[in-house]
C-alpha cells in the first residue's frame, strides 16, 4: 500500500487528531499513514524523515502551529516535488502564510464539535484521492509521445492545461505562476516548457492570466485560469482526463 507521510506537531492534541482523524481518513484513501516518531526501526530521525518523504506517494501536513520541524519537513517535501495536502485549524493565531504556502490550497477546519472533525476527515480523504488521481494522470501525459498531438494540443499543452484545470473545484479557480512551475517541474517540464505551454494556450484562448492583489503583504501576483474555451475542450475530451476516484 502506498504511503502518506504525515507532517504535524508531536503533542497530545495532535496525536489524538492523528489517531482519530488523520490516520482513518488516509486509510480510506487506500494509503498507509506514516509518522516517523512511531516507527521503532528509526535510528537517525532526520535521515528517516527525508527518505520517508521521498518514498511517499503524498504527504499530509498540518500547519496550524508555527512548528520549525513541520516547516522543515514541508519545505523538504515541496523541494522533492512530493504532492502535499495542507491543513490549518481556524483557531490558529496565524496572520499570514509564508510565500511558498500562501497560494496553495489549504483545508481550513473548525474544532468546535464532532461534526467539524467528521467534515475534516471527509475533506482529507477526498483531497488525497483527487491529488493522487491527478498525479497518475499527469505522469501518463509526461511519459507520452512529446511530438504527437491530441485534438490540436501537444503533450506540453495538455500537461499545462491539466495542472491549471485541477487547481480548484470551480470553473473560475486559478493557480499561481509559482505553483504551476513547481507542479510542472515534478513531471519533467522545465521553465521553457512551461512558458511555451502557457503562451500557446493563451494564444488559443484556452487560458488567461490576471493580476491579483494580496492585501496581507501588499504584493501583486499573476494567476492563471482556464477559460470557457479551455473547459469546452476538456469536456469534449473528457475520456483523456482522470475525473473520478479509482
Amino acid at each position: 500500500m502506498p504511503t502518506c507521510f504525515v507532517i504535524q506537531p508531536f503533542d497530545s492534541k495532535f496525536n489524538k487528531r492523528f489517531d482519530d482523524i488523520y490516520s482513518p481518513a488516509i486509510h480510506k484513501a487506500e494509503l498507509e499513514a506514516y509518522r516517523v516518531d512511531r516507527d521503532p526501526s528509526v535510528e537517525v530521525p532526520i535521515n528517516a524523515i527525508e527518505s520517508g518523504i521521498r518514498n511517499s506517494a503524498i504527504c499530509l501536513a498540518d500547519i496550524t502551529q508555527d512548528n520549525p520541524n513541520v516547516w522543515y519537513e514541508l519545505g523538504f517535501a515541496i523541494s522533492a516535488n512530493i504532492p502535499v495536502v495542507l491543513l490549518c485549524a481556524n483557531d490558529s493565531q496565524r496572520i499570514k502564510y509564508p510565500f511558498d504556502i500562501q497560494h496553495r490550497t489549504i483545508i481550513s477546519y473548525n474544532t468546535d464539535s464532532l461534526s467539524d472533525f467528521n467534515t475534516l476527515s471527509e475533506s482529507i480523504t477526498e483531497k488525497l484521492i483527487s491529488i493522487l488521481d491527478k498525479s497518475e494522470f499527469l505522469q501518463k501525459i509526461a511519459k507520452s509521445d512529446p511530438i504527437a498531438q491530441t485534438d490540436g494540443l501537444s503533450q506540453v499543452e495538455i500537461l499545462t492545461l491539466a495542472i491549471i484545470a485541477g487547481a480548484g473545484s470551480t470553473s473560475t479557480s486559478s493557480i499561481s505562476q509559482y505553483t504551476l512551475a513547481n507542479e510542472a517541474g515534478g513531471y519533467g517540464l522545465n521553465k521553457l516548457g512551461i512558458s511555451i505551454g502557457v503562451r500557446k494556450l493563451i494564444q488559443k484562448e484556452f487560458i488567461d492570466d490576471f493580476v491579483e492583489y494580496d492585501s496581507s503583504d501588499g504584493e501583486e501576483y499573476t494567476r492563471i485560469r482556464v477559460t470557457s474555451n479551455g473547459w469546452d475542450w476538456i469536456c469534449n475530451n473528457e475520456e483523456k482526463f482522470t475525473t473520478h476516484a479509482v
